[in-house]
């Protein structure tokens, strides 16, 4: 896992501003996109200015580029600016289609272009540093309207007592979706590396939607404060902290006995009372007697949708990867609501328990 701690997530936000849409937007609708979702003027311009410098250092690296900018009260060190550091390390990740979105709307690039249309060669290139023709604003003292997901997961787990270092890892990273007009979508992978996991990583992936990156970000985060987060911390990082927060159950399996520690159900898409979903959970835990299991922490998620009765989402990853005994116990079960749409989403640890 790569985290997004300080304006990593903010990157993310800038980089679909330039992607969006069939052609390369100018400025203007880059600002429009960035500032319309709640991206604050400061963060913006920086979005705007640093993310075409840093994937045109990506895109040339033979060439040497200026490490400063320069503005009418003097010099800017682009080492002491926090957000073109962030687009500096997630342009060494980008695909083709995000360099050839944003490399080209840097001003590095064009001169690059110029002077070997004039016959210089690349790695004999010695960039001035780029002119702006006002001052940057200030940083501002907060996140600038994108909160980083990985400040907020962290800043979770300390308000339970989990310890942050050593040998548990954390990350999260946020994804940007299309949306319909006047929206914005973001996907959050809160994630989480532990010696007792089955695995690497345990990967939950949440998502919102809302006018701006702080209401679809916060939306995501509660979905996954309210359905995964205290199983984690029950489960794995710190039992004891939120007792009151997860289901429990002895669980017999072949190969020893666990305890399921499950969060609170999610329902999504309907306001109508939707029946609990014990009934289900309890079909997959006896098809799982069926799969071997490793005496260590695995991860259950279920996620299905439905639309007026008809399933149209079946997921069941088991440690992270999909189950198919799940998905076919999924199948054969009744719709819990028989017209409309719902969704039920459920996520809960197998925990060893010790001398089983």
């Amino acid at each position: 896992m790569i985290g997004s701690t300080g304006f990593g997530d903010a990157v993310e936000v800038g980089i679909a501003a330039f992607c969006a849409g069939a052609e390369p937007p100018d400025d203007d609708e880059v600002w429009e996109r960035l500032t319309g979702a709640g991206v604050e003027p400061w963060l913006a311009e920086r979005l705007l200015i640093f993310l075409p410098m840093a994937f045109t250092r990506r895109l040339l690296p033979d060439v040497s580029f200026s490490d400063e900018l320069t503005t009418p009260g003097g010099t800017v060190s682009l080492a002491a600016e926090p957000v073109f550091a962030a687009a500096l390390a997630r342009a060494r990740r980008a695909d083709r289609g995000e360099i050839e979105r944003v490399a080209p709307r840097s001003a590095e690039f064009n001169a690059v272009n110029r002077l070997l249309n004039s016959g210089s060669r690349l790695s004999d290139l010695m960039l001035v540093p780029v002119t702006l023709a006002e001052e940057l604003e200030p940083l501002g003292p907060d996140d600038g309207g994108v909160p980083s997901a990985r400040t907020v997961f962290e800043a979770l787990l300390r308000g339970h007592g989990v310890p942050l270092g050593g040998e548990t890892k954390v990350d999260a990273r946020l994804f940007v979706h299309p949306a319909p007009a006047g929206l914005v979508m973001a996907q959050v992978d809160f994630a989480v590396s532990h010696p007792a996991l089955d695995g690497s990583w345990l990967v939950e992936s949440l998502a919102g939607h809302g006018a701006t990156w702080r209401e679809a970000i916060g939306l995501a985060v509660r979905k996954f404060e309210r359905g995964s987060l205290h199983p984690i911390v029950e489960g794995l990082l710190r039992p004891g902290a939120a007792p009151d927060q997860v289901d429990r159950e002895r669980y017999e399996h072949p190969g020893g006995a666990f305890e399921v520690v499950l969060g609170a159900r999610l329902t999504m898409f309907t306001d109508r009372p939707v029946p609990p979903a014990g009934p289900l959970v309890d079909r997959l835990l006896d098809a799982l007697r069926a799969e071997p299991l490793t005496r260590r922490v695995h991860g259950l998620r279920l996620f299905v949708s439905y639309q007026d009765g008809v399933l149209r989402m079946n997921e069941v990853l088991l440690g992270g990867e999909p189950w198919a005994g799940g998905q076919a116990v999924v199948a054969g079960f009744p719709a819990p609501l028989p017209d409309g749409p719902v969704a039920v989403r459920v996520f809960g640890l197998l925990v060893p328990l010790d001398g089983a």
